[in-house]
């Protein structure tokens, strides 16, 4: 068995599938029978023989064609035998067929004949007795009695034991096995010996430090003992060594860290210190970023970054950034329109959008929690795509993160004073603010204090671009006075997010992820009143609903271009100074824009099935996807506003590996009619005056008509969700994006 497993990778890495001459045989079907320990999957991932690409097998003109190797069949026979008896199947049988489908091609079977399984009969653990935590120790091993005697089991067994022991104190711990099988009753007898050894402490902590520039050191030994967040007299654990080594690497102040048991210092039997080396090359402390780039929201862009990772030689991060946005076409930087043809009628990107920062981060851990504590002061002016502007003349955040492995955790609190720009229509439509005395209210510059808390656990295996495990993020955000926001600032906001992947087999990728929000105010009433625009939630876009437009999925309004004046039934002649009349757009009138208001409630689901191109499978691929989605205000008064239904949109995308990410191109097909909602006229709005409801069923009178000097004035109310643009939605929405879309 031994001679197999040493012969086998050179056997697979000698022989080879592709094919040299047209008389070569292709694979076209490749099967598994009597396998019921094991999937089709996992068996197949463990042959050399594997059919041709689908697409050659049913276009026949794309793909990659793979051919019979006689030899190699003869080894995969051998290979299926040895993964079974390794697996606890000792009497596994594994036959092969090849059957002729035509002149050019054969299909290949492996027949299987699993047997009966060897099983653990008895299980003993032995030199654990001195040990108090000998049943955490031996917990959930991954052999176990009255289980198959899967070999890399009983390693993997063997592992977790000694992760443990050395986890718990003991650094010298070593584990020996020993079984018995018994052929006939297909039975084992395992028995795990333990030499723990002494349980220890840390002593000695030796520092050995290497500079760039010799004779100048940049960190004191002060300092990286501080940062390795480990003391003489702790108990001894892998795992923290592992993450003082961590901790020192995410400094960014040295390019070579180790951090090892030091063999120099040679403890006598039985000494419970064990010395600790570190060594280290110090690295660049100091670096800047300058990049650029275009998007159809952003039009032209820049971002710098300035980093001093030793600030003052104290080993805290000090990080300077600055972004501009909407470069082109907003003041002071625009005239270049034309080249954002997007963002022409959009009202918030007339000015630039811009981020300044400045950041000061502990490179340190607590000893305990092991959170990184950081304070930022900025200023920033974002906008959402035809939906609102937020000014922050000044803002601080101070937050807490804790990076174990792969999960973050961070704590954040947020005071700023700003300010949000919306739509008069939005205003009136969400927080009832319709006359020109509440939105000046609501623009004035005010107080949001925000405490979140935000969990990030991924597990997947690739970052960029995964293809097994998944991700889940959550977000928690609240604002109320006590936190010191404005009285009429308060929220409670939760979002969750998860995606899950799985490699099906070569190349072909399932990718599934939901995503869920909700969003409430301390007088919730189904409009979330006063809830700051930038916290309800939005919907619709690239990495979202493809088949709608960024933030379109949703409750939105109307912007008209003109009205009718509706008399009272009846009235013909002149309109007098003193009657009352209504204005209403005619449904399907032509519109200025749709305004997104956002919901407080969110439904996303995406599913995509990401496959190999038929030529250049490592640099190409396609994808099918559905998303599904809808955000809606729940409670609502309107019903256009409440929940619709899930919008369904298919399509199919395609994507280019590059040095830079993913390039993708998105089709989606929107089959939904445009959504009702309230309209309104702004031409009054530029102008000064005041913000008319226009939709074709508003009741709200209108007075003062034709009064020299006197603006007309509208009742307020409510106004009805009852407009509609018509049948203008394109069908076919394109996106193209950089990264997948999650």
């Amino acid at each position: 068995m031994a001679a197999m497993f040493a012969i086998a990778p050179a056997l697979a890495g000698a022989q080879s599938l592709t094919c040299d001459s047209r008389s070569d045989l292709e694979v076209r079907k490749l099967t598994f029978t009597g396998n019921r320990a094991f999937t089709n999957a996992q068996l197949a991932n463990g042959v050399v023989t594997t059919a041709s690409s689908w697409t050659k097998r049913w276009i026949r003109f794309f793909g990659t064609k793979r051919c019979f190797v006689s030899d190699s069949l003869t080894n995969d026979r051998f290979r299926l035998m040895i993964f079974y008896r390794n697996h606890g199947y000792t009497s596994v049988a594994v036959d092969t067929t090849v059957t002729r489908l035509d002149e050019g091609a054969v299909a290949v079977q492996f027949a299987i004949t699993e047997g009966l399984p060897t099983l653990v009969d008895t299980l003993r653990v032995m030199g654990l007795d001195a040990i108090p935590e000998r049943r955490r120790l031996t917990a959930q091993l991954p052999l176990r009695q009255g289980s198959p005697f899967d070999k890399y089991a009983l390693q993997a067994s063997i592992d977790t034991l000694t992760r443990r022991l050395r986890e718990g104190g003991y650094p010298s711990a070593e584990v020996f096995f020993y079984f018995a099988t018994d052929t006939a009753a297909h039975s084992a007898t395992v028995e795990i010996d333990v030499a723990p050894g002494t349980r220890a402490s840390i002593g000695d902590l030796t520092l050995d430090v290497t500079s760039i520039d010799p004779g100048k050191r940049e960190v004191s030994d002060a300092v990286i003992r501080r940062l390795i967040g480990v003391r003489t007299g702790d108990l001894y654990r892998e795992s923290d060594l592992e993450r003082a080594k961590r901790s020192l690497y995410q400094t960014d102040l040295f390019s070579v860290v180790a951090v090892d048991v030091d063999s120099a210092d040679v403890t006598p039997p039985g000494d419970s210190l064990v010395g600790v080396r570190i060594a280290l090359t110090e690295g660049l402390t100091r670096s800047s970023q300058l990049g650029g780039g275009y998007g159809t929201l952003d039009c032209f862009r820049t971002e710098g970054q300035f980093t001093d990772a030793n600030l003052f030689g104290s080993a805290r991060r000090f990080e300077a950034r600055g972004r501009l946005s909407k470069i082109g076409i907003g003041r002071p930087l625009g005239g270049a329109p034309g080249l954002c043809p997007t963002l022409r009628d959009d009202p918030y990107s007339d000015r630039l959008n811009y981020y300044t920062g400045l950041s000061l981060a502990s490179s340190g851990v607590d000893r305990f929690w092991s959170f990184r504590p950081s304070l930022t002061l900025y200023s920033e002016r974002r906008s959402e795509f035809n939906a609102f502007l937020r000014e922050t003349p000044l803002g601080l955040v101070m937050n807490a993160t804790r990076v174990q492995g792969r999960a973050t955790l961070s704590s954040t609190y947020q005071l700023e004073l700003g300010r949000t720009e919306a739509q008069p229509a939005v205003f009136c439509a969400l927080q009832s603010a319709c006359t020109e005395a509440d939105r000046d209210l609501l623009l004035r510059n005010r107080r949001l204090a925000v405490a979140g808390l935000a969990l990030t656990q991924d597990w997947s295996d690739n970052s960029a671009n995964p293809t097994n495990g998944g991700v889940l993020r959550m977000d928690f955000r609240t604002a109320n006075e006590r936190l010191g926001s404005d009285p009429t600032v308060e929220f409670v906001r939760g979002t969750a997010d998860m995606a899950l992947y799985r490699t099906l087999r070569r190349g072909v990728v399932l990718a599934i992820r939901g995503r869920v929000g909700i969003v409430t105010g301390p007088n919730f009433r189904g409009n979330a009143s006063l809830v700051p625009q930038q916290e309800r939630l939005f919907a619709g876009g690239p990495t979202s609903v493809r088949g709608f437009e960024q933030s379109d999925l949703g409750p939105k309004l109307y912007i008209a271009r003109g009205y009718d004046t509706v008399r009272v039934a009846g009235r013909t002649g002149p309109i007098s100074t003193t009657e009352t009349v209504f204005f209403r757009a005619r449904s399907e009138s032509p519109i200025d824009r749709p305004v997104p208001t956002g919901g407080n409630a969110l439904v996303v689901g995406n599913v995509e099935l990401r496959l190999p191109f038929p030529v250049l499978e490592q640099q190409l691929s396609w994808t099918l996807f559905a998303d599904a989605g809808e955000l809606w205000t729940a409670g609502a008064a309107q019903e256009e506003d409440r929940f619709q239904g899930l919008k369904v949109t298919p399509g199919v995308g395609f994507r280019v590996n590059t040095p830079f990410g993913v390039l993708r191109l998105d089709v989606a097909y929107n089959r939904y009619p445009a959504r009702s909602g309230a309209a309104y006229y702004d031409t009054p709005i530029l102008s000064g005056g005041q913000l008319y409801c226009v939709s074709p069923g508003n009741t709200l009178p209108v007075v003062g008509i034709g009064v020299p000097g006197v603006q007309p004035t509208q009742m307020s109310g409510s106004c009805p969700t009852d407009f509609n643009p018509g049948a203008v939605r394109q069908r076919l929405r394109f996106a193209f994006a950089i990264g997948q879309a999650f």
